[in-house]
């Protein structure tokens, strides 16, 4: 290898480098750690998933929502883009779903049949702000 041939693979492999080092323009909205507790009649609803449906502008594109899966003692930490990392600042409506069976890998009937599942309908909210955030415990 020459050296013209060794300097242009230097700067292919610093260009590459550059590009993993940084964010993707989709993860530069900042996100804060949220986390709560779900549970039903006072037990777990373990395997619920709860949705964060973004009331105005929060910053992020590709419609991304930040979610959560109930785990087996009812808690949970929320992810926008990486697990548990958070959502970022705003106002928020909440749906649930708690899926019959919470390993499906494909449709399961919703426990709570619908009634926490559509945006208009819930009266689940959230404020989320800078800094942590633990969520009151939503016993359905």
């Amino acid at each position: 290898m020459n050296k013209r041939e060794f300097a242009w693979l230097l700067a292919a492999i610093c260009v590459a480098c550059s590009a993993c080092s940084s964010k993707p323009a989709w993860q530069e909205t900042p996100v804060y750690p949220t986390s709560g507790s779900v549970s039903v009649k006072g037990k777990s609803a373990y395997g619920a998933v709860v949705i964060f449906h973004p009331q105005g502008d929060v910053g992020m594109t590709k419609g991304n929502k930040p979610y959560a899966k109930v785990a087996e003692d009812g808690s949970f930490e929320v992810t926008t883009y990486v697990s548990g990392d958070g959502a970022p600042a705003g106002e928020y409506v909440i749906t649930i779903i708690w899926p019959k069976n919470p390993n499906a890998r494909g449709p399961s009937p919703d426990r709570l049949r619908g009634r926490y599942a559509i945006v208009e309908k819930s009266e689940l909210k959230a404020s989320i702000q800078a800094g942590d955030n633990l969520l009151p415990q939503w016993d359905l």
